[in-house]
């Protein structure tokens, strides 16, 4: 008798909460923003005042859309891909993002005036290039808490890469991933 009531009683709460709307949802989900699907592939950043930036909106990501309303945090960020430097000096890369954007920016006085640096400086050798994994990414976030406010609010930013001194470099294959933790 006591052995049956240890299986029917788990079953009967389940059963309960099930039918009175209950649910326990929780989990981690990856979005990446990919800059190829978003025609930025590869991201040209020829100068000071010639930029590109990168509108970046997760609301076109399924995974994001569809957590939206469960998001309780983001647990982890990278930015990956490789940088190329075009020029016989050496730079230092960094990101920064604008939170409400307004229009692309296009130089660099502009973007460092509107928004806060998020990742970087990353060295680019003369002619060298970079290939950014996971764990190099990691160590290069400055500006975290910005950029996972911007996650968890709207959802809508850009992006801009940006050096030092005169610069000319290239990002191929550049994404965005964010780990989400959601739950209700």
């Amino acid at each position: 008798m006591l052995k049956n009531l240890r299986l029917w009683l788990p079953g009967v709460m389940l059963a309960g909460l099930i039918s009175a709307g209950c649910f326990l949802v929780s989990g981690q989900f990856i979005v990446t923003f990919d800059f190829a699907s978003h025609g930025f592939d590869p991201l040209i950043v020829a100068s000071p005042t010639t930029l590109a930036g990168v509108p970046v909106d997760l609301n076109l990501i399924s995974e994001y859309k569809d957590h939206k309303g469960d998001l309780k945090d983001v647990v982890d960020l990278a930015l990956l891909g490789k940088m190329t430097n075009l020029t016989g000096t050496a730079t230092d890369v960094e990101v920064w993002m604008v939170a409400n954007p307004s229009g692309i920016l296009t130089t660099d006085t502009a973007v460092r005036a509107a928004g806060v640096r998020v990742w970087g400086p990353l060295t680019l050798p003369a002619n060298g290039a970079v290939s950014i994994n996971w764990n190099k990414s990691a160590t290069l976030f400055s500006g975290r808490k910005a950029l996972i406010g911007e996650i968890k609010g709207d959802g809508r930013f850009d992006l801009y890469a940006i050096g030092s001194g005169a610069y000319n470099f290239r990002v191929d294959k550049g994404a965005l991933v964010a780990v989400i933790s959601a739950g209700k």
